[in-house]
């Protein structure tokens, strides 16, 4: 600093010492000095500059930094979805919202009709098996169905939430609104040939039996969404099209009438199976 001080103070002494005429041109390229300015005045810009720029540079941010996007610290587990892109659904659920959390999944305690849409008038996929678990891709906007994906599969259904157990945090799925059923047309033809074999295991001091009864039928229709089985004249399963058979378990008595219907069922409705249209038996006959 003593230096660029001293520098300031000889430059004139100096130039009115010698009495020199400078004849500089009007812009001095290398130090970008007005030359039209009397001599004492140029110097001391000159000087000026020097100083300026031995003095050290501060660089400010132009803005603070951007947190990096990723996982929710409360859901280490979400996925990331790029760009805000919706999450791709298969084929009857198409994606409004992003957001999948792969750590969403699905189980039920009993087996479970899975169908191409929410409600009986879509065709049943698959039957979801109790103690297997399944990923839920999607959800309908009043949360009461969830969009599922079979296990080694690409295979997409509906299951109603009423029936199956969610785990993780749901808010994150896509809202999805399915495709119409599939149309049907022409009458539905009812199977045939109803038949069974059963067996009663006596269960001890409780005085019932574990009923297990094996039902097969004849499936003569080409455009069914799948078959009803009754039990006394109520449903207790529905099955995928193209079925043939079902077993059913349940305790009851000894003197217990029990009596079994099957019907092929689509859109336009039922129809109940013939020849015979039912069958009956007690654990004593």
């Amino acid at each position: 600093m003593k230096k660029g001080v001293a520098l300031f103070l000889l430059v004139p002494l100096i130039l009115s010492a010698c009495d020199l005429t400078v004849s500089i041109p009007d812009v001095n390229i290398d130090t970008g000095v007005n030359t039209s300015l009397p001599v004492e005045q140029q110097a001391a810009t000159v000087v000026a500059l020097t100083l300026a720029a031995s003095a050290p540079q501060v660089n400010t941010p132009l803005a603070s930094p951007t947190a990096q996007s990723g996982a929710s610290p409360s859901n280490p587990e979400s996925s990331a979805t790029p760009n805000g892109i919706a999450a791709t659904i298969q084929p009857n659920a198409t994606a409004t919202t992003a957001g999948t959390s792969s750590a969403t999944i699905l189980t039920v305690d009993s087996n479970t009709n899975c169908r191409e849409g929410p409600g009986s008038s879509y065709k049943v996929v698959i039957i979801l098996v109790a103690g297997a678990t399944y990923q839920i891709i999607a959800r309908t906007v009043d949360n009461k169905y969830w969009v599922i994906t079979e296990p080694g599969t690409s295979t997409v259904c509906w299951v109603p939430a009423e029936f199956s157990n969610a785990f993780g945090d749901v808010t994150l799925l896509p809202v999805t609104t399915p495709s119409a059923p599939t149309s049907v047309s022409g009458p539905i033809n009812a199977p045939t040939g109803l038949g069974y074999s059963f067996s009663c295991a006596f269960n001890g001091p409780s005085g019932d039996y574990t009923v297990t009864v094996f039902l097969t039928w004849s499936d003569r229709s080409n455009n069914e969404t799948g078959f009803y089985v009754y039990r006394d004249g109520a449903l207790i399963a529905t099955l995928p099209a193209g079925s043939t058979a079902y077993t059913d378990i349940f305790v009851g008595g000894a003197l217990q009438l029990n009596t079994y219907q099957v019907a092929a069922y689509n859109a336009q409705g039922q129809a109940l199976g013939t020849n015979p249209s039912s069958i009956s038996f007690t654990c004593n006959s």
